[in-house]
């Protein structure tokens, strides 16, 4: 219901007017988003040059009945806390295409602080500065005038900018992907729509809302390496049934 909603992102009228052409996606699902929802303890509020915001951090939700983590890359549109309004999923280069027309670089520093982000909130580590610093420079990532009051604030979030090219690197190591939640405001224009896209009901080329969305890939685990001795009894016990089955080949 759109008279209660909660307001992730600026608060207030703000028309962000397209920079580009839309960029075309890649394919398109749709999905069921329900159960959204923010956690103070991993988030926060907090005032920014550009007016109030509600909350800055991760967002829990469900895609089609699955638990998921996403960080807002849409600052000036709004999500329904508790809506289920149409949805649907890119793939990457669907979430670079959503991105645009930023560098790809810059894609895949956002992808990063979204990663490093997600697995705190998974792991329910995140403080609420920290959830926040993240979705800051997420935003100031894409918009370059997103600058908290604090400084001190301000300060962390440059650090996390600073080396969100090796939190993707990382990212990359541990394979994970990342993709694009967007919801625009007309069903054909799902892929096709940018963050730079007008506000909802502006014009034709609007959206609702749009969240990146890191997703676990393989599981990295540290493998127990033999000790030097150990190691070396192992090969010469397989050097030694090797010998031994060759010598009852022989038998044979």
């Amino acid at each position: 219901m759109r008279t209660v909603k909660s307001l992730i992102g600026a608060m207030g009228a703000v028309a962000l007017i397209c920079l580009s052409e839309p960029a075309i996606a890649g394919p398109v699902t749709p999905v069921t988003v329900s159960d959204v929802g923010v956690d103070w303890t991993q988030g926060e509020g907090l005032s920014l040059n550009i007016g109030g915001i509600y909350y800055a951090g991760p967002i829990s939700m469900k895609l089609d009945g699955s638990p998921a983590i996403v960080f807002c890359d849409d600052l000036y549109n709004v999500i329904y806390i508790g809506s289920t309004d149409n949805f649907w999923r890119t793939d990457q280069a669907g979430a670079n295409a959503y991105l645009s027309p930023l560098s790809l670089a810059t894609d895949q520093k956002i992808a990063g602080l979204d990663y490093l982000g997600t697995q705190g909130a998974y792991a329910h580590t995140l403080t609420p500065a920290l959830g926040a610093e993240l979705q800051v420079a997420i935003w100031e990532l894409e918009y370059g005038n997103v600058f908290a009051t604090d400084a001190g604030f301000q300060s962390a979030v440059l650090g996390l900018i600073g080396n969100a090219t090796n939190d993707f690197n990382a990212f990359t190591a541990a394979g994970w992907s990342y993709s694009e939640l967007e919801s625009p405001c007309n069903a054909a224009l799902a892929g096709s729509i940018t963050y730079t896209s007008s506000p909802y009901l502006d014009n034709s080329n609007c959206q609702i809302q749009g969240q990146i969305i890191a997703t676990p890939g393989r599981t990295v685990t540290n493998i127990p390496v033999p000790e030097p001795i150990t190691l070396s009894l192992f090969v010469a016990g397989l050097a030694g049934a090797t010998a031994m089955r060759r010598g009852r080949k022989r038998i044979s």
